[in-house]
């Protein structure tokens, strides 16, 4: 069995989002039989919205990264666009949908050390797993989310 792995890159969002459309719609196997689907930061929503069966190919990626560059001055307000964008696209049961293959990659403050989290208890818990996973330090706000304790 093999992993897919999605890092963080915000510029990337769009490529990201199109290599995994083009796997969706040309090679539907290759994503289906991937044990595990890992992703950091911008690349844990790529992953979470490949995984619930978006469509990834049309249009909702194309107002997040809008807004990032439109509200570039207001960087404190990307994590609420974020959380809507995701209550918007993401289906009600989200969570189960991802729970056990989808594995979002965290930054344990205390000690810079990475956690993995893969069991997501509602759709507001992988919500809050993919914001934090996305925040960048002092460049997003100087309190980071917090998931569970991380």
């Amino acid at each position: 069995p093999f992993s897919i792995l999605l890092r963080g890159c915000s510029f990337l969002l769009p490529y990201e989002a199109g290599v995994m459309a083009a796997l969706q719609e040309l090679s539907p196997d290759i994503l289906n039989s991937a044990s595990k689907v890992y992703g950091a930061s911008s690349g844990s929503i790529v992953a979470t919205v490949m995984l619930c069966g978006c469509n990834i190919g049309k249009g909702w990626e194309l107002p997040f990264i809008l807004c990032l560059k439109r509200l570039d001055v207001w960087k404190c307000w990307i994590i609420q666009i974020l959380r809507a964008i995701l209550n918007k696209f993401l289906p009600p049961n989200a969570h189960q949908l991802v729970s056990g293959k989808l594995h979002v990659i965290l930054t344990r403050v205390r000690d810079w050390r990475s956690v993995v989290v893969s069991e997501f208890a509602s759709r507001e818990d992988l919500i809050q797993a993919l914001v934090c996973s996305c925040f960048i330090p002092l460049y997003l706000g100087i309190l980071p989310p917090i998931y569970h304790g991380v």
